[in-house]
């Protein structure tokens, strides 16, 4: 389990603690379903063209990204941590407000740099309150399961609040996208379907999320 103290707060879908998918069949036409709403294949081809789009105003290319998958596996992962944490804090009546997520934004810069960095890492414009608004109630979790300062009990904490949420919330990826690894909370490669199937909007390969300052403090 890798540290909750991360850079920025979109590195959350990609460093160690994030979503974990479950095992079994996933309905034909979704790309993942978590507890009982879909994300469907098509929902999932639009985020990626509006991503690309979102990037290519803001003068971002593509190919000079550095994320730990693709375009479209990062875009699925953020996607469903965000729907996650949002209907997990539901169940446990932990919210976050308009006026929470603009304090998070205004921590990290302000509006206009954190979209950039939002965007880096494969969160399109339209969902960043979405992911931001998770990340506050997964921090608010963490804290209500005893996060202090020290990193031993943020990682308790972590791995306390993240089976919780997917005993609560069951995430299930097709594996048209890819071999989800729990451990890694990444899509790997998997011999039984090939290379990862990027869809028809699908992304390149890429590697780290960009440096940024540590989100966790503004969001508690």
């Amino acid at each position: 389990m890798k540290s909750y103290r991360v850079r920025v707060a979109v590195a959350l879908a990609a460093a160690g603690i994030a979503v974990t998918a479950c095992g079994g069949p996933v309905q034909a036409g979704s790309a993942a379903i978590v507890g009982q709403e879909r994300i469907t294949s098509s929902e999932l081809n639009d985020e990626v063209r509006a991503l690309r789009a979102d990037l290519a105003a803001n003068k971002i290319p593509e190919d000079q990204l550095r994320l730990p998958a693709s375009l479209t596996q990062m875009v699925l992962l953020n996607i469903s941590f965000s729907r996650q944490f949002q209907e997990f804090g539901r169940r446990k009546g932990v919210t976050a407000t308009d006026r929470d997520i603009d304090n998070l934004a205004t921590a990290q810069g302000g509006w206009p740099q954190f979209s950039k960095m939002l965007l880096a890492s494969g969160i399109p414009t339209d969902r960043a309150r979405d992911f931001l608004r998770a990340y506050v109630i997964r921090i608010r979790l963490m804290q209500q399961a005893g996060a202090g300062q020290d990193e031993a009990s943020q990682q308790a904490a972590a791995q306390k609040v993240v089976q919780e949420a997917d005993s609560t919330v069951p995430v299930k990826y097709s594996p048209r996208y890819g071999k989800y690894d729990p451990e890694q909370a990444i899509f790997v490669p998997d011999d039984r379907f090939g290379a990862a199937s990027t869809a028809p909007a699908g992304g390149l390969p890429v590697g780290d999320a960009p440096a940024g300052g540590d989100a966790a403090g503004a969001a508690g």
